[in-house]
């Protein structure tokens, strides 16, 4: 084609963007208005790799490229080796954003493999020796939701400036078929990052490159790679990354497949306001917590059961059966005492009420009768009963009730043979599939059987994906993806759903399971009809103090700033101090807050309690407010119908010292114009009336907490 197109050329308020396809080049000139700067000069990336015999054909840019303007986008098409693109790229009049849309369609008599996919805007952030321009020299990327992640080590930040982009090597998630244990996940050397999203701070504004797909496993991918001209950074677009999305893997004769949403924003600000940009994207996709939102707080037995507590230092003969003696309904109702005592709303049930792990069998033998049980816990200590669920996977990992489900379960190989799993201390057993009818059908009649009876909660743990089956049998595609296992695992909830909507359905990471990692986007099948209700906390349950003291729970507060689906987990209250750090900092960070574990320290324990009858009176600020971060240790929970807040304050430091939070007030939605009931503040702090702010001020001992809350005297009281 000829040199000679003419160029399109399409703005809004935020952007304004001009394309020309140049003979396999799409050039491009993005302006971001509110930045006053270019963040991609030059030609569009277009590249896909695709096996061909022992080799593979890599092809660069789009032949013979048109681009159109439809409406308030501009349509490019072209072709991709033997691929039709389709990329359209949106500027709404009513939105100030950017969007891309990728569709890939196979207009051959073959399926289409595709190996690696990259499309992305570019832009040179080097000289032609490889110096960083001047004007980028402050940029920073900052990866979201996760600037921390929860297995990062306590000096890691995925936040790099530009000159650490240059430096510092790409990393990639792997995963086996073990990813809960810690020989079973890492990250290797790769030439791209991903993560949900990425904020570019340039001066004093930020751009937020958003990525949401809900079909497919899709992140927003960042890389670097040489030119003539310098280094060059490509951003948005479309990228595979971990061989996701799989809808690439193979594109049928005749068939499409649609890519995710790209959004480009700008925010005046830095990572925290881009971070709150996203959460919009996310909000308006349904990916939010219901307005009516009231989790039970729950009291977790596991804690304080000798269940839990059993070891052993030798091999006690025969496979372990303890539960009739460490699970008794006796001892239940114990713990349902102190969950009282805790202002807890339900008893949470961890493993043991069951007959053996997982088998979702309620265990007459030693609890009695479950409706029975489940109404003596509501008659008698005004609680409802919540029930640890793992499912098949993990069941099948430890091989502990592996004959309680259908043998035609059974996962197999593609030569149709039985796949065995070599267990602890019970040799070879075989492994149910959570993805094939026969076991979904089983799961769905025990689960409902327990929610008739009352059960008002249900957690989807062990849930990993394992590596796959071959059983045409079982009703999934063959092989079986992680794509599938994924659905199987939603599946399972919409049975549940169906006739209890409001049971609360906790989902584990429906790829990495009860790991500390996140593997599927944060927001990934989140308020699609019947879906889940909630995330896991990143298994940061076992040592609450230890995962604050090292960083790991900062996770928390970062997904907070970019999510609206709601976090669940229990933490073990033994391991917190005399400051109830621990209490606060995952009431604050957990939209549906557990506790357990009786603290040594009776002082500390008698702490607690009081600590929840303050929670009990916030909770509706923590469970449906909207979240905003100050800075890692001050945390806002506002209510803007009521016009008030509660504010968090850490100090999470070996020293004693004043923290202050300054919060202008019309900001976060709240009117600077009405009265409001003034907590103490230590000086330096209260209301400023010039400004609109109210300054939070208080001495705070070394790792410690504090709760403020600042509500609106309600006037209508006197009318």
């Amino acid at each position: 084609m000829s040199n000679n197109n003419p160029s399109v050329l399409l703005e809004n308020a935020a952007y304004q963007l001009e394309i020309r396809p140049a003979g396999d080049e799409v050039r491009v000139h993005l302006i971001d208005k509110m930045m006053g700067f270019s963040p991609a000069e030059g030609p569009y990336y277009y590249s896909a790799v695709i096996p061909q015999g022992t080799g593979a054909a890599v092809y660069r840019g789009l032949a013979q490229p048109t681009a159109t303007i439809d409406g308030d986008q501009i349509v490019v098409r072209g072709k991709l080796g033997p691929i039709d693109i389709v990329h359209a790229l949106s500027l709404p009049a009513d939105r100030p954003c950017l969007e891309e849309t990728f569709t890939l369609h196979n207009p051959t008599d073959d399926p289409i493999v595709i190996e690696d996919l990259v499309c992305g805007f570019q832009r040179i952030i080097t000289n032609r020796v490889g110096a960083l321009l001047p004007n980028l020299a402050t940029d920073v990327m900052t990866a979201i939701p996760f600037r921390h992640r929860s297995e990062d080590p306590i000096d890691i930040d995925n936040e790099f400036a530009f000159a650490q982009l240059l430096t510092l090597p790409g990393r990639e998630l792997h995963i086996t078929e073990l990813v809960p244990l810690h020989t079973g996940h890492g990250y290797m050397l790769s030439d791209r990052r991903a993560s949900e999203a990425w904020a570019w701070q340039h001066g004093e504004h930020t751009l937020g490159i958003f990525k949401f797909n809900q079909e497919a496993m899709e992140f927003s991918v960042l890389s670097l790679a040489p030119s003539a001209e310098g280094v060059c950074l490509r951003f948005g677009g479309a990228a595979m990354t971990r061989r996701d999305p799989e809808a690439l893997h193979e594109i049928a004769p005749g068939a499409s497949a649609a890519l995710g949403l790209t959004r480009l924003v700008t925010v005046r600000g830095t990572y925290v306001e881009a971070s709150y940009a996203f959460r919009d994207l996310l909000d308006e996709n349904g990916c939010r917590f219901p307005d009516h939102y009231n989790p039970p707080v729950h009291w977790n037995e596991l804690y304080d059961n000798w269940e839990y507590d059993l070891g052993t230092a030798g091999f006690p003969p025969g496979k372990r059966q303890t539960r009739h003696l460490t699970y008794t309904k006796t001892q239940m109702l114990e713990e349902a005492a102190k969950a009282r005592a805790y202002s807890c709303e339900a008893l949470y049930l961890d493993p043991g009420w069951d007959t053996d792990f997982g088998t979702f069998l309620w265990a007459d033998e030693w609890l009695g009768e479950r409706k029975r049980f489940i109404d003596q816990v509501w008659d008698g200590y005004g609680l409802r009963v919540s029930l640890h669920c793992p499912l098949a996977t993990w069941m099948a990992f430890d091989g502990r009730s592996v004959e309680h489900w259908p043998e035609a379960s059974w996962r197999k190989d593609a030569d149709g043979n039985v796949i065995y799993i070599n267990t602890f201390g019970r040799g070879l057993v075989p492994m149910p599939c959570l993805g094939s009818q026969q076991y979904l059908d089983e799961a769905e009649k025990r689960l409902l059987d327990s929610c008739r009876d009352g059960v008002v909660f249900l957690m989807f743990d062990g849930n990993w994906y394992n590596a796959g089956c071959w059983d045409p049998t079982h009703g999934h595609p063959v092989p079986y993806g992680r794509e599938d296992h994924v659905r199987a695992n939603v599946e399972l909830a919409r049975r549940i759903h169906a006739q209890y909507p409001d049971v609360l359905i906790e989902m584990h990471d429906m790829v990495a399971g009860g790991s500390v990692l996140r593997y599927t986007p944060v927001y990934y099948k989140y308020g699609l009809p019947g879906s889940y209700d909630e995330n896991w906390g990143f298994e940061l349950m076992w040592r609450p103090m230890e995962d604050i003291l090292t960083g790991r729970a900062r996770a928390l507060y970062y997904y907070n700033l970019a999510c609206n689906v709601p976090v669940y987990l229990h933490v073990d209250l033994r391991d917190d101090n005399e400051q109830a750090v621990v209490f606060w900092w995952y009431a604050s960070t957990c939209r549906h807050f557990g506790i357990g574990g009786t603290h040594d320290n009776p002082q500390i324990a008698e702490l607690h309690r009081k600590m929840m009858v303050r929670y009990r009176e916030l909770e509706r600020y923590f469970k449906r407010g909207e979240f905003y971060g100050l800075a890692e240790n001050i945390h806002l929970h506002v209510l803007e119908d009521e016009s008030s807040l509660v504010i968090n304050l850490f100090n999470l430091s070996d020293n004693r010292e004043t923290v202050r939070a300054e919060i202008k007030l019309a900001d976060y939605g709240l009117d600077p114009d009405r009265w409001y009931i003034t907590p103490f503040t230590y000086s330096g702090g209260g209301f400023n009336r010039n400004n609109g702010t109210y300054t939070a001020s208080r001495l705070m001992a070394p790792w410690s907490a504090q709760v403020i809350e600042l509500r609106a005297l309600d006037t209508s009281a006197g009318e």
